[in-house]
């Protein structure tokens, strides 16, 4: 059963927000149009004969696929912009995702939670389908993107920031172990239940593309993030000109990586290039460098100014999010630290993680008269 105590002064945010709050009849049927065109193109007959091509933007074009009207498309029913192509899964997964599609358009009884708030065994076998899929394990964008699409009146278009805005309607804040489309689904549940609180206060009832705008206009949310303090104890430690040098640092081995790295290359080379390097996890934070070498093993390299022992817990949560989400039959997970200098501490942890390396980091400059 889920336990949990919505904070009674959050709602009164929401019913006051409301007063100044629009959603207006023709934002409503544009919505729901543009939703109804998306099942109509990718109804059950089509998904039971999807192509890879159909699924996967590129082989020869862009629009047109699953993916691509997901990410781009349906853009304002819920954004899941971000990350890279491979929340999407690999090519070589495609029997599993379509499988898993004809799975999310077949929920026949519509019967999605239990009355304790646990899920139905239609959508555990969803789940349960979805960790064998690489992409998929941990990622809150695509499986839910698609269930709020068939199925509206259940699945809130709220996704990766789930978390942020509990924190804000939950009293105490929400403690879980489930991770990927179960936390979607398990947070989902207590939104909809603070959805029914306001409701019964207002005596009305919304529409989930309705609260969901409303929920992003009553707790905005870099504000959020500020008031909880959602910023890494390594960014708290540094002095503001440090940090800056730390993204000089990103800039600078971004430009020049394929000479420091040369039996390297970035993992998904259009995405990281954009980003100077970086990679999305849109999960557990992003990577400084995402890496593939020569025998096709991951590479994950994170870059401080100073590397203490705090450092090797980052880098070995990135590490172990690639291995589970990211890697392949027999492709192995090694880390690389790049810093001006490091402490004891350090060197101490390295000793007995063999597949993590330090590289210290030294700049020059010099100055000749003229």
């Amino acid at each position: 059963m889920i336990e949990f105590t919505i904070n009674e002064e959050s709602i009164g945010q929401l019913q006051l927000r409301l007063k100044g709050f629009v959603w207006t009849e023709k934002e409503s049927k544009e919505r729901e149009l543009l939703r109804k065109q998306f099942l109509d193109i990718y109804n059950k007959e089509k998904i039971n004969n999807l192509t890879k091509e159909e699924y996967f933007v590129g082989h020869g074009h862009k629009q047109g696929c699953l993916c691509y009207d997901l990410e781009w498309t349906t853009s304002p029913l819920g954004s899941i912009k971000g990350g890279t192509k491979y929340k999407y899964g690999y090519e070589t997964d495609f029997p599993k995702i379509k499988s898993l599609l004809q799975k999310i358009i077949s929920i026949e009884n519509k019967k999605f939670y239990n009355k304790d708030g646990t899920i139905s065994k239609e959508l555990l076998e969803i789940v349960n389908l979805s960790k064998e899929i690489n992409g998929f394990k941990t990622g809150r964008t695509v499986i839910p993107k698609l269930l709020s699409l068939y199925y509206p009146d259940t699945f809130l278009p709220i996704f990766n920031d789930q978390d942020l805005y509990l924190s804000k309607l939950l009293l105490n804040g929400f403690k879980t172990e489930k991770i990927g489309l179960e936390l979607y689904l398990e947070n989902n549940y207590i939104l909809l239940k603070v959805k029914e609180r306001l409701e019964e206060l207002e005596n009305r009832t919304f529409e989930s593309q309705e609260f969901a705008e409303l929920i992003y206009q009553t707790f905005p949310k870099e504000k959020i993030k500020l008031e909880i303090g959602a910023i890494s104890s390594d960014e708290k430690s540094e002095e503001p000109i440090e940090a800056l040098e730390v993204q000089h640092y990103q800039s600078l081995i971004h430009r020049n990586f394929h000479r420091l790295f040369k039996n390297l290359r970035y993992f998904d080379e259009e995405e990281q290039i954009s980003k100077k390097g970086q990679y999305d996890t849109q999960t557990i934070g992003i990577i400084d460098f995402l890496a593939i070498d020569e025998n096709e093993n991951f590479v994950v390299i994170e870059i401080k100014r100073q590397a203490t022992d705090k450092t090797i817990g980052q880098l070995l949560r990135y590490m172990g999010w690639v291995k589970d989400e990211l890697c392949k039959s027999g492709q192995k997970v090694y880390g690389i630290i790049v810093a001006e200098q490091k402490d004891i501490y350090l060197d101490f942890a390295l000793k007995v993680i063999p597949n993590v390396k330090f590289v210290k980091m030294g700049l020059s400059i010099t100055l000749e008269e003229n």
